[in-house]
């Protein structure tokens, strides 16, 4: 069994340590997502539908993509931060059925504040660039 868990301080954290998370976003996985948000747009949940778009097939919610992100995230810095600031762009659509592989990449470590800056991508299965962004984490101190 692979431990996800470790305390993270900033004088352990490295510029340039990196996470992955990759999963494979099934027609279900968007289905609970949209139903969980209600964003039931049918380019998401309905594949007839979303075939005779400019899409040209169902459609993962960047907002899941997004959150995937926050799994590789997660992975890095785990179990000590805590999201003040995330921002994301999509670059390509994403297909229901396509892996993702979701990165968090430390690309700086204030050591007073306790903060971490992140650069986030989400590859798709043709290692294409489908997603970037960047994220600002506060470790939070454990009592």
């Amino acid at each position: 069994m692979q431990v996800i868990y470790q305390k993270r301080i900033p004088e352990e954290l490295e510029i340039g340590a990196f996470s992955l998370f990759p999963k494979t976003v099934s027609d279900s996985d968007v289905m609970m997502f949209c139903g969980e948000t209600g964003d039931l747009s049918p380019i998401y949940l309905d594949a007839r539908f979303a075939g005779n778009t400019s899409l040209e097939a169902q459609t993962v919610p960047p907002m899941l993509i997004a959150s995937m992100l926050g799994g590789a995230v997660y992975r890095l810095l785990s179990p000590d931060a805590y999201p003040l600031k995330r921002e994301f762009e999509l670059l390509k659509p994403v297909h229901v059925g396509d892996t993702l592989t979701a990165r968090a990449e430390i690309t700086g470590v204030d050591k007073e504040k306790r903060q971490v800056t992140l650069l986030l991508e989400a590859y798709n299965s043709e290692k294409e660039l489908v997603m970037k962004g960047t994220s600002l984490e506060q470790l939070v101190v454990r009592k």
